[in-house]
């Protein structure tokens, strides 16, 4: 394969995470929401989403602009985050199972702490539903 046609199949990978195969997705974090975390939508992860998401996963994203993206893994509502917060969970949560690396592919990329943060949210959001 030519340099070229390697160079354009990792330029159009930027956001892509549909196209892996099972043996490459992370694990389930097994975070847990401890008493009296303080994270919420508004204090943490619409931030989070907006820094290392969205600029793929957002519902005003279409065709090419998704980078890659699946359709209907939009993160710019916390529905559209819930919808899909395993998923997000095995890309880009950290816990006491793992820290999935995944997503996002590429610069900005967050801190491993923040991963856990991401994992921590995750896990008592889905406890106030």
């Amino acid at each position: 394969m030519s340099l070229s046609v390697l160079s354009l199949i990792a330029l159009l990978g930027g956001c892509s995470g549909d196209d892996h195969d099972d043996e490459h997705e992370g694990v389930p974090t097994q975070s847990t929401c401890p008493t009296g975390s303080t994270l919420s939508y508004e204090s943490f992860g619409k931030g989070f989403m907006e820094s290392y998401c969205t600029r793929c996963h957002s519902s005003t994203k279409t065709g090419s602009a998704r980078q890659g993206a699946p359709v209907g893994h939009d993160f710019d509502s916390l529905a559209g985050i819930l919808a899909v917060a395993e998923h997000i969970d095995e890309h880009a949560a950290a816990g006491p199972a793992g820290i999935n690396t995944e997503m996002p592919p590429s610069d900005p990329r967050p801190s491993n702490e923040a991963r856990y943060q991401l994992g921590e949210w995750l896990a008592c959001e889905q406890l106030a539903r």
